[in-house]
């Protein structure tokens, strides 16, 4: 049994209820928006975000119909922004693929993006649960400053290692809090029990996101999917800022 196996064990049933009707959400009378989202759909990753949301819930009190309806919300959230990304960084490739933009455009690719972002936004209206919106809608805020910051420093030789935390909190962890908190909420967690949730949540992200830094500068066959990308976009990870340092003060040494 994988990792991935033990993980989804004890929401497995829930899991693959949620993956048939995520897949429901390609279904649409436009036919070029449909080939987009079922390539989409076709290609879709491990799904850990909602899954994170779906064994919050469980530990919560148990899987409900929001339950779902968060899990789908931020599983497209998250989608909307690999599209955004990949426009934004000119990525012609995406878990080993060609991206969507590569394949129909930067047009198409953003305006899927965006169709993405709005039933996101559907499905957590669902919900009826206001304060379940306030933490998606700030999501969608902290991705979009995120990106905006990461931006802002590309070209910064002597970027800290505060502003990379900076960046990976907006970028990644915020997302990874949202998904623990809000499938605590839909289970009916207390106000103190979802924050705890959110802060647990922001620690994986936070791991999550150095983990995939440092597997960037492995072989592509050690790791499943093509790495070496953060450095040919000129981008500074953890692994980098620590290889400068060292470098410095190997340099200061003789």
């Amino acid at each position: 049994m994988g990792q991935s196996d033990i993980i989804i064990k004890p929401i497995r049933a829930e899991y693959e209820q949620f993956r048939a009707m995520y897949n429901h959400f390609a279904e649409t009378d436009n036919p070029l928006l449909r080939t987009v989202l079922s390539h989409m759909v076709q290609r879709s990753g491990k799904q850990m975000r909602p899954i994170l949301s779906l064994l919050f819930a469980k530990l919560h009190g148990g899987i409900t119909k929001d339950s779902y309806s968060v899990a789908i919300a931020i599983e497209l959230l998250h989608n909307a922004s690999l599209l955004h990304d990949d426009v934004v960084d000119e990525s012609l490739m995406r878990r080993g693929q060609k991206s969507i933009n590569a394949e129909f455009g930067n047009k198409v690719s953003v305006l899927a993006g965006d169709y993405l972002l709005s039933t996101s936004s559907a499905f957590i209206a669902e919900t009826g649960n206001a304060e379940m919106a306030r933490v998606m809608s700030r999501i969608g805020q902290e991705l979009s400053d995120g990106e905006l910051y990461q931006l802002s420093q590309s070209q910064e030789i002597d970027l800290s290692e505060y502003t990379y935390f900076k960046i990976i909190s907006k970028k990644t962890a915020c997302l990874f809090g949202a998904c623990t908190q809000l499938g605590a909420l839909s289970a009916g967690a207390t106000a103190e029990e979802a924050e705890n949730a959110r802060k647990f949540g922001e620690s994986i992200g936070i791991c999550f996101q150095i983990r995939d830094d440092i597997f960037d500068y492995f072989d592509d066959a050690q790791i499943g999917k093509p790495t070496g990308n953060d450095m040919r976009e000129g981008k500074l990870t953890l692994p980098i800022l620590y290889a400068l340092r060292q470098a410095a003060t190997d340099s200061v040494m003789k």
